[in-house]
């Protein structure tokens, strides 16, 4: 199954409308030729098309590629949760960016399973060709065990269906399916879900005893390494949960581009779409221009040096020139400091908050003032974390420098060159994106948001694959 993994690019994806991605989705999986089929109640795509929550389109899939990347491809998609041990569910969830909110869709593949527990093999399920609804043994698996198992009994239509589907199923594959649940949740627990299977009233505390059953195959020794590997999304999210209900983490969103490249337009209508989600936003300030370490003001002031921008006149000698060379190395040092600082102090609670914070400028400025090729610079970027998502609002430089006259366009352009090459690096830890800010309104911020709100599902990375 490949994985599905968001580069460098530019963001100009639009929301869509389910029932278009619902459409793109199903095209797609007729096209492989595979055996795919909807899990859940019937008719529960039609109704995924018409919601406006959160709520899981679930189906299952047979072929080894990933019948995703014609959603990543053509819609903004963010990757929130996955997991490919074979030993336990293997997934893909997406939430997509559609015009009445973000819609999750997930891909399960291969065996069936619930957490650790297999309950059908590929090889067994048997799939309706007309309706592509799982049928059998497979079906009532899905529709009657697979919620037992997560803590609920089904509503009496679905458990209509189930006990319809196990009548009619294979009696080998029923044979089959007790054998493995005897061997995995024990034989109670197997009894009472076959019974319910055959038409008998499910016991009420029949969830909570299949539940202990699954902690204790969680921790079997054939298959506690996985449970380890995927501990974030096994332990219940509780207060970590974000709006689609799965654990969240703080996100470091941080904006660079040269004056009048669109940074405050960006940051804004980010900030409001990231809300309208359901995530909580904040906003911190990583230029030269105001928030200074103590002393810092107080120096520049008395000793005449007004700008941090580097001089246009190379310096002769340690504190010789107009432009103190001296005091700029020394102030270099300073900044570094003062950017570890503002990341503790603003930074850090906001994300023990869990909060998205949209960062305006980073500590990537350090690299060409106030002293250009300064060990500050790499210092800094040791000690303060890359951002999880690397923003370049950016636009024709004819028209950046309509926005921002008082700079010359030159410099415009080298600067924001500049920035295109720091994107080049790949310094992030999750993504670097490139925001068309030339429209009158802007681009559409789709992917933008899918990027975050992908960071904010992912566990947070030490160093990033080059």
């Amino acid at each position: 199954m490949t994985d599905y993994r968001r580069t460098s690019e530019r963001s100009s994806a639009v929301a869509a409308d389910r029932a278009e991605v619902l459409e793109v989705l199903t095209g797609a999986l007729d096209k492989t030729g595979e055996r795919w089929a909807w899990q859940g109640e019937a008719f529960a795509p039609q109704r995924w098309a018409d919601d406006d929550g959160p709520k899981d389109l679930d189906f299952w899939y047979a072929g080894r590629d990933n019948p995703l990347t014609a959603l990543t491809s053509r819609f903004a998609c963010a990757r929130i949760a996955q997991a490919h041990d074979p030993r336990r569910l293997r997934h893909i969830s997406l939430a997509v960016a559609t015009s009445t909110g973000l819609a999750v869709i997930d891909l399960t593949y291969g065996d069936l399973y619930v957490g650790p527990v297999r309950l059908v093999p590929a090889s067994e399920v048997t799939v309706d060709p007309l309706t592509h609804r799982l049928t059998g043994a497979a079906a009532t698996a899905d529709l009657l065990i697979r919620p037992v198992l997560r803590g609920r009994i089904s509503a009496p239509a679905r458990l209509e269906e189930a006990r319809f589907a196990w009548a009619a199923a294979d009696p080998e594959h029923r044979e089959a399916l007790a054998r493995r649940l005897t061997r995995q949740l024990g034989a109670r627990v197997t009894a009472d879900l076959l019974a319910a299977a055959r038409g008998a009233t499910p016991d009420p505390g029949l969830p909570a005893r299949a539940r202990v059953r699954l902690a204790w195959r969680s921790l079997a020794p054939d298959v506690v390494a996985a449970t380890w590997a995927q501990r974030r999304s096994v332990l219940p999210a509780a207060g970590a949960a974000g709006p689609l209900g799965l654990r969240t983490r703080g996100v470091v969103v941080a904006l660079v581009g040269t004056d009048g490249s669109g940074k405050s337009t960006v940051a804004s209508g980010l900030s409001g779409q990231l809300r309208s989600a359901g995530f909580s936003t904040g906003s911190a300030y990583f230029g030269m221009a105001r928030g200074n370490l103590p002393g810092v003001a107080l120096a520049r002031r008395l000793l005449g040096v007004g700008s941090t921008a580097p001089s246009t006149a190379p310096p002769t000698g340690p504190g010789s020139g107009p432009d103190h060379a001296g005091l700029r190395r020394v102030a270099a040092w300073f900044y570094a400091g003062e950017y570890l600082w503002r990341y503790l102090h603003t930074v850090a609670p906001a994300l023990a908050r869990r909060r998205v914070v949209i960062a305006d400028r980073w500590v990537y400025d350090l690299r060409e003032s106030p002293w250009p090729g300064s060990p500050a610079a790499r210092i800094a970027e040791k000690l303060v974390p890359a951002p999880d998502v690397l923003v370049l609002p950016d636009a024709p430089i004819q028209l950046i420098h309509r926005r921002k006259p008082e700079r010359s366009l030159a410099g415009q352009q080298a600067q924001q060159r500049r920035y295109r090459q720091l994107l080049g690096e790949r310094p992030a830890r999750h993504a670097e994106i490139t925001v068309d800010t030339s429209g009158e309104s802007g681009s559409s911020l789709a992917a933008l948001v899918a990027a975050v709100i992908q960071a904010a599902h992912a566990p947070r990375r030490r160093h990033r694959p080059r």
